[in-house]
């Protein structure tokens, strides 16, 4: 293919550039303070291109990695993100690991862009990243930003709720030394992990290690799963040059749980999985990038970037009493990006362009005979995507503008037996975002106001109304491909900030205006995939608050609260050929709240005490608030104590013992539920050298 071609001779072209510069540089070793001084800035080059600043005029959140080690003990990260401003998650397994998903302003995963040091994470068929796949993966992240709205142009996945950009441990101005972990507790929970950091050397180069081991049964029944993972980078840092290499790779065995249980029988055991103890999965993931960053005499910089992704694996479904279908997958996925970034007095200006080529087959196979199976058909998608952003400061004034193309293809291939032709479809769109942010020299208070508007095409699922296979006999239905139009958001975003000694506090109003949203119906296919379809219009509005205060030495709070208003305007509900008008969208609750504390209660003794409200949340699109998932408070408290080089964790969740759901759908009579874990413990120990 074109595509393929142009990628293969790219990274063949880069990689011999990498490799020559290297050495030339490799000649004249930098300084260990110039070395650190490059890397705080050549490191991050690509990170700030699709990032917000301060200053950008968008609704954003980061948490550091102070903030992980403190209550971070190997949970999914949409288990431990869920407390950043209006989002949510919900786990199947009911515990902190396994097949965990989240919401941000009630849109799922496959509307929130995934990056790693700006390379892409989300499957470009899904459109999602199964972080089941990727265990322990927090625990090498230095910094996560998300942005909430449209946001800033990133690589991948059109930014469409929202984008979620993790940065890796930097390398060069991370010191020497590492840890060891260990996590034991409540539903056979194990986890072992050791890191190491090298720090830089006096040639520049410098690397990072880690590797993870973890178990749990699970808190439903038959849901646990072991998992392994390992994470590396290492690179060379010379004054204007810098080489990165970052890989990770994971191993996960779950036991399956994405079918909720019946309000009747939860009732009688708040722990049952409607699935068979047979079903299970196994998977596989890994990535690989390898970066060049070149500062330039003027100030400016440029960085490529070339990476690998693959995952292969497959699932039981047990269609019935006689009859277990295994279904298998495994892609490939190749992509390149660049990002240049000027900085020159009042003007700051970022370009970044991307190509990526990915496949994935598709094969079922039916228990024990993996030979002769039902059917192999393979999903082709290619991207090619740039973007341009420009920021010009005048007095108090920042304005920024940000353009961004994506053009799209998805091809099919279908099994050579399926009775159906080929097919192919194809989008492009063109994103453009504007914005202006205040803040007088010293001033407490900055206030931003910033336009949006983002389209992204439906992932393999929409189009396939949830099949894994197209054929005759369903292609009536399905085809042509582009029955489901991709989506449109108009954004508005306008908010401020106050920030005044040890208090700071962010207000962020919104209104997304949406156009064929394709949006969830509340029901699965039989693979566990949401079914879904499009609207016609609809809506998301609101007010975000977050906030932090440090009351004295020993005490800091923080907190964020989010309210909105969101409905669909007409929802067509097909299997029951009723219409709805004005109702409000499943799983998106009007009000979520997060509280936390931290008390320094001596100095190698401290305290964290948190809260989390979750609002009602529809389990279909009808507005029958007879079928939601009920509110629920939710209370964690870690208690810790360092000495020396070790600390002791001990950290109890949901300590009211709460009866509290996650999510669920319902068939139009019953609610069925995802529910929490009711109260569990869990033990850590950390040792570092």
């Amino acid at each position: 293919m074109p595509v393929l071609r142009l990628i293969r001779s790219t990274v063949t072209s880069a990689l011999l550039a990498l490799t020559i510069t290297s050495v030339a540089r490799a000649q004249k070793p930098a300084t260990p303070d110039s070395a650190k001084k490059s890397a705080d800035s050549l490191e991050t080059v690509v990170v700030k291109a699709v990032r917000a600043t301060l200053s950008t005029p968008a609704a954003q959140s980061t948490i550091t990695r102070d903030d992980i080690t403190k209550t971070f003990t190997g949970q999914d990260a949409p288990n431990y993100l869920n407390t950043m401003p209006s989002m949510t998650s919900y786990s199947d397994a009911g515990g902190y690991s396994g097949y965990s998903y989240l919401r941000l302003r009630g849109l799922d995963q496959t509307h929130i862009n995934i990056t790693l040091d700006g390379v892409p994470l989300n499957d470009p068929e899904d459109q999602v990243l199964y972080f089941s796949n990727v265990p322990d993966f927090l625990n090498s992240i230095q910094t996560v930003q998300v942005q909430r709205g449209v946001g800033s142009s990133t690589f991948g996945t059109t930014s469409y709720a929202g984008s979620m950009n993790f940065q890796s441990v930097l390398l060069a101005t991370t010191p020497r030394g590492g840890d060891v972990e260990l996590t034991g507790g409540s539903f056979g929970t194990m986890n072992g992990s050791a890191q190491y950091a090298t720090g830089i050397s006096e040639s520049g180069w410098a690397a990072y290690a880690r590797i993870s081991k973890l178990h749990t049964d699970g808190y439903r029944e038959h849901s646990g799963n072991d998992s392994q993972s390992a994470f590396l980078s290492g690179g060379w840092f010379g004054v204007r040059d810098a080489v990165k290499l970052t890989g990770f790779d994971g191993v996960s065995g779950t036991r399956e749980a994405y079918d909720a249980a019946s309000e009747a029988d939860l009732a009688v055991d708040r722990r049952v999985n409607p699935l068979s103890n047979a079903e299970g999965d196994r998977f596989h993931q890994e990535m690989v990038s390898l970066s060049y960053t070149h500062a330039l005499l003027n100030g400016a910089t440029f960085t490529t970037t070339a990476y690998r992704n693959s995952a292969a694996g497959a699932f039981d479904v047990l269609v019935d009493p006689t009859e277990m279908d295994n279904f298998y997958l495994a892609h490939v996925w190749y992509g390149l990006l660049s990002a240049f970034s000027i900085r020159s007095g009042d003007l700051s200006l970022d370009f970044g362009a991307h190509v990526s080529n990915y496949h994935r087959m598709h094969a079922l196979a039916v228990r024990p005979d993996f030979v002769d199976r039902e059917y192999t058909n393979i999903g082709f998608k290619d991207e090619q995507s740039a973007f341009a952003k420009a920021a010009l400061d005048r007095g108090a004034f920042r304005f920024s503008v940000d353009l961004q193309f994506r053009d799209a293809q998805f091809r099919y291939q279908p099994d050579p037996n399926a009775g159906v032709s080929g097919q192919a479809v194809s989008w492009q769109f063109l994103n453009p975002k504007a914005g202006v942010t205040w803040h007088e020299r010293n001033a407490p208070l900055t206030l931003y106001a910033s336009f949006g508007r983002t389209s992204r095409e439906p992932a393999r699922n929409d189009l396939f109304d949830g099949a894994d296979d197209l054929n005759s006999s369903n292609a009536a239905s399905i085809l042509p491909s582009t029955q489901v139009k991709p989506e449109t958001v108009n954004d508005y975003e306008a908010g401020g900030t106050w920030a005044r000694g040890e208090f700071s506090l962010n207000v962020n109003f919104f209104a997304m205006e949406f156009r064929n949203e394709i949006a969830a119906i509340g029901q699965l296919s039989l693979t566990g995939s949401p079914l879904t379809e499009n609207v016609a219009a609809s809506y998301r509005r609101g007010v975000e608050f977050d906030g932090s205060w440090r009351l004295s030495d020993r005490v800091k709070a923080t907190s964020n609260l989010s309210f909105m208003s969101a409905r669909i305007i007409n929802y067509f509900d097909a299997p029951s050929g009723n219409s709805y008008n004005n109702v409000a969208p499943l799983m998106t609750p009007p009000v979520i709240a997060n509280e936390q504390v931290e008390f320094q209660l001596a100095s190698e003794l401290s305290l964290i005490a948190t809260g989390r409200y979750v609002d009602q949340m529809h389990l279909a699109n009808d507005g029958n608030d007879a079928l939601v998932v009920p509110s629920s408070w939710l209370f964690n408290g870690t208690l810790a104590w360092k000495t020396g080089k070790a600390e002791f964790r001990v950290q109890v969740n949901n300590i009211l013992n709460t009866n509290a759901y996650a999510g669920g759908y319902t068939d139009g009579v019953t609610r069925y539920f995802f529910p929490i874990a009711t109260r569990n413990v869990l033990l850590t120990t950390r040792f570092s050298f």
